[in-house]
C-alpha cells in the first residue's frame, strides 16, 4: 500500500510540475494583448495604455494586436484557441462576452467555458441625448413621450447588437415603450442623424456625444451607469430617476481556459499596479470611462450577471446576426 501511495504521489507531482514551473517562470518573453476592435478607437487606446503600464510591471514587452471583425468575436475566437500559458490576453467586453452568445447564430467560442476572467479594467456609462433645439427639456418629458406610444418616435444606434442599440432595448423594457430602431454604421452617423432631426434620440458612448454637447447641439437627459458620470456630474442616472436601468460599456482581461491560477493572479496584480498610474487614469477619464479593477472572482460573478441580463434583453428582441 505504501508503495502504491508513493507511486500515486510521484505521478501527481510529475503532472503538476510543468504547470508550477511555468507559473514560476512567467513571464519570460513578449506578451500579446489582443484588442478585437479597430486601431485608434476608444478600446484600442485603452488597451495600449494598459499594455504600456503592464510592460513596466511584468518586466517584458506587452504588445497590442488588433484582430477585428464580427463585433469583436474574431479576435476573441483566436484567443480562445491560444495556448493557456499567459502569453495571449484578450481585452474583451460586453460585445464579445455578454452579447455575442445570443446575437450570433454561430459563435466559434464559449465565453464562459473557453476563458478565464482575469479582471475588469474599465467601465463607461452611455448618455441619453436629444437634439438641444427640438428635443424634450427634461427626462420627465422624455419619459412621457416614450410612454405615449407615438409611432413617430425613433432612435439612432451604432448598429444592430451594439451597446447603443441594446441599452435602449433595456430601457424600453423598463418603460414599456417601443420606439423605432434606426441603425447606423457607427456613432458619428448616429449623432449626425440626431443633429439633423432624422431621429428623436440616441443613447450613446460619451466620447461620441461629448463634443456635440459642448457645442450646444445635443442635450444629455440622463446617463446609464450605477453612479453619476464624472463627465456629466450634474446629470442624473436613469436608476436614480426611477428607471431601473444600468448599462455601462465595460472591458476586461480574459485568458484561455486552463491558464494556471498563479499566472492569472500575476496578470491581475500587474493590472492593479498599472491602474494606479495617474496618467493612465487621466487619459481613460478623458475618454468618458473610469478605471475599475476587480479580481478574478468578482469579475467572474459580474460576467455571469451580465450574461443573464443581456440574454433576456436580446432574446426579447429576436435579434440574430450571421
Amino acid at each position: 500500500m505504501r508503495l502504491l501511495a508513493r507511486w500515486i504521489y510521484l505521478t501527481v507531482l510529475c503532472l503538476c510540475w510543468p504547470l508550477g514551473a511555468l507559473a514560476q517562470d512567467y513571464p519570460n518573453r513578449v506578451v500579446r494583448l489582443v484588442v478585437p476592435f479597430p486601431p485608434g478607437g476608444v478600446v484600442d487606446i485603452s488597451g495600449r495604455l494598459l499594455a504600456e503600464e503592464m510592460s513596466r510591471h511584468l518586466g517584458v514587452s506587452v504588445i497590442v494586436e488588433n484582430k477585428v471583425g464580427a463585433g469583436g468575436t474574431i479576435g476573441a475566437a483566436e484567443v480562445a484557441r491560444a495556448p493557456a500559458d499567459g502569453y495571449t490576453l484578450l481585452l474583451g467586453g460586453a460585445a464579445t462576452h455578454a452579447f455575442a452568445p445570443f446575437v450570433y447564430k454561430q459563435l466559434r467560442y464559449d465565453p464562459v467555458k473557453d476563458f478565464v476572467a482575469v479582471t475588469q479594467f474599465t467601465e463607461g456609462p452611455l448618455a441619453l441625448c436629444v437634439n438641444a433645439a427640438t428635443g424634450p427639456a427634461t427626462l420627465g418629458d422624455f419619459v412621457k413621450t416614450m410612454k405615449s406610444g407615438s409611432a413617430a418616435l425613433n432612435y439612432a444606434s451604432n448598429g444592430a447588437g451594439t451597446f447603443p442599440h441594446l441599452s435602449v432595448e433595456l430601457m424600453n423594457q423598463a418603460l414599456g415603450a417601443k420606439p423605432q430602431h434606426v441603425p447606423f454604421p457607427g456613432g458619428a452617423q448616429a449623432v449626425t442623424a440626431l443633429i439633423g432631426q432624422q431621429v428623436q434620440f440616441t443613447q450613446n458612448h460619451i466620447p461620441v456625444i461629448q463634443p456635440h454637447v459642448k457645442s450646444g447641439r445635443l442635450r444629455v437627459l440622463a446617463t446609464t451607469g450605477a453612479t453619476r458620470s464624472p463627465s456629466f456630474p450634474d446629470v442624473p442616472t436613469l436608476r436614480e430617476s426611477g428607471i431601473d436601468v444600468v448599462a455601462s460599456a465595460w472591458f476586461g482581461l480574459f485568458v484561455p481556459a486552463g491558464t494556471p491560477p498563479a499566472i492569472v493572479e500575476r496578470i491581475h496584480q500587474a493590472t492593479v499596479a498599472a491602474a494606479k498610474s495617474p496618467a493612465l487614469r487621466e487619459k481613460i477619464a478623458a475618454q468618458g470611462d473610469e478605471v475599475k479593477v476587480d479580481g478574478p472572482a468578482r469579475f467572474q460573478a459580474f460576467h455571469a450577471a451580465e450574461l443573464d441580463k443581456w440574454r433576456r434583453v436580446i432574446t426579447s428582441t429576436g435579434l440574430k446576426l450571421d
